[in-house]
């Protein structure tokens, strides 16, 4: 059985080594990273090309895609699955390339066309077989496109499992050397990184200067030795994977407070219990049609889940915002407890545990039958 799978997020790739890491007798192969290789997937092209946020920011990345779509339809003849995770950008163009040529087409993590871009929910049920869905309010969205041949799936979400810290609270602050500190997470793609490292260290400089906790900032090897360089001076340790097995999630479930650039690590915080603020900023012209866009009143997935403004927003505002709304934390215990509430009800809105055992029961199911 041969499975060509398209990743283009971190977290993705996370899901999917958790949900195959043990898994033998099929064949993986497509965009890939390090730890997808480790467990023997085939690499047709790596995430780090194809992963970014933003139209403009997206401009410099369309040949490397254009000449992956024309590989992609030389080759896909050749397995059987086709297995397409999220960004619907790069992946819905690939389901129209392989409809007839591959026997099943799995999309894994629906792209949020509940919150803008609802056309491409129409696109999906007509060139999809199966949809794994991770919210249970998207099997209800759903409905309205249903077909004969067009199945959607929802077990729970896989961070339900997978959002637990390696170590105990002692013995990772011991590993660190501190006592109390705030997580800096600033993003999982090189676009990001760069854009939000200077923003986020000049509201962390205000926070040092008046509560004076040192900082942690988890990351992947890849980004570190520019991380160390652009935060030399600050009392601020740099972590990852080399050093520890969980390192964003041993951060943040110890963290005083964590500062989390929106996305997939939004929601990691919540569950870990981490009293946060999450921030995002894009250029400026993809930000201006974006707002046109988006139909929803959040960008956070924890507010997007619990219906209201449970963490704070700060999306392309200035440092001095960040900063003012993580004083508020650190300075106030009665929103750190409400906070500590609605992560409660976040947890049972997303399923029970055991989900990457159903993940992978479901995956085995669809692909083997």
């Amino acid at each position: 059985m041969k499975v060509f799978v398209s990743v283009a997020e971190r977290s993705a790739s996370n899901y999917l080594y958790n949900i195959f890491k043990d898994v033998k007798g099929i064949d993986f192969c497509g965009i890939t990273d390090e730890p997808l290789e480790s467990i023997g997937f085939r690499s047709f092209g790596k995430l780090e090309d194809f992963s970014v946020i933003g139209i403009w920011e997206a401009l410099p990345k369309i040949p490397k895609v254009l000449k992956f779509y024309r590989d992609f339809e030389r080759y896909i003849n050749e397995f059987d699955i086709l297995i397409v995770c999220d960004a619907p950008a790069l992946n819905i163009p690939l389901l129209k390339r392989a409809r007839g040529k591959v026997k099943k087409i799995i999309y894994f993590i629906s792209p949020q066309v509940w919150a803008w871009k609802e056309k491409r929910a129409e696109v999906i049920a007509r060139y999809v077989d199966h949809l794994i869905v991770l919210f249970s309010f998207e099997v209800e969205f759903y409905k309205k496109y249903a077909k004969e041949n067009f199945h959607v799936h929802f077990v729970g979400h896989p961070l339900v499992d997978l959002a637990k810290p390696s170590l105990e609270e002692k013995d990772f602050k011991d590993f660190l050397g501190m006592d109390n500190y705030i997580a800096i997470l600033p993003g999982s793609r090189w676009s990001e990184i760069r854009r939000h490292l200077e923003y986020v260290k000049e509201a962390y400089k205000r926070l040092w200067k008046e509560f004076e906790l040192p900082a942690v900032i988890p990351t992947f090897e890849t980004f570190r030795a520019f991380i160390e360089k652009n935060t030399k001076g600050l009392p601020i340790k740099v972590i990852t994977p080399k050093d520890i097995n969980t390192p964003s999630y041993d951060a943040m479930a110890y963290a005083k407070l964590s500062l989390v650039a929106s996305g997939t690590a939004d929601l990691e915080a919540s569950l870990l219990g981490s009293p946060h603020v999450t921030y995002y900023r894009v250029n400026p012209i993809t930000y201006w049609i974006g707002k046109r866009l988006v139909k929803v009143p959040y960008v956070s997935l924890t507010n997007l889940i619990l219906g209201k403004g449970a963490i704070p927003e700060v999306i392309q505002l200035s440092d001095q915002e960040l900063y003012e709304e993580s004083k508020k934390i650190l300075l106030d215990e009665h929103i750190r407890e409400r906070m500590l509430q609605d992560f409660n009800q976040l947890r049972n809105t997303l399923g029970k545990e055991r989900v990457l055992d159903k993940l992978r029961e479901l995956f085995l199911d669809i692909i083997l039958h």
